[in-house]
């Protein structure tokens, strides 16, 4: 399921002070939206880089999500391949908690798009 949302900048401000007030973080919504667009069907693997990239945020804003979805088993991380200074390949772990979340993560930025817009 490929789910894409265009939101204005205005439009963003409400997102994300909603995300913030349900997820304790201003981009929480953003960030698991995409990475499950990124993930894809094949359950390809995600980096902060494309994360951030994808959703043009800075790799800053985007690391601190990617370690709380860490941490609540919502994606693992693979064993470094070149050594500390590698990049670090996260896989989203599919199950009733990870759609629950992507769920509401999706509700949070389509309350904020016009319904003629979706």
């Amino acid at each position: 399921m490929r789910h894409t949302t265009h939101v204005q900048a205005d439009e963003h401000a409400t997102s994300r002070d909603r995300s913030a007030a349900i997820f304790g973080n201003r981009f929480f919504a953003d960030v698991v939206v995409a990475v499950d667009r990124l993930s894809g069907p094949d359950d390809a693997f995600v980096t902060t880089r494309r994360v951030a990239s994808e959703t043009a945020l800075s790799d800053s804003l985007v690391r601190p999500v990617m370690l709380r979805l860490r941490a609540a088993g919502l994606i693992t991380d693979l064993p470094r391949e070149g050594g500390t200074r590698s990049m670090l390949l996260y896989q989203v772990q599919r199950g009733p908690v990870w759609t629950g979340v992507l769920a509401a993560c999706i509700a949070t930025i389509d309350e904020t798009v016009p319904t003629a817009e979706r």
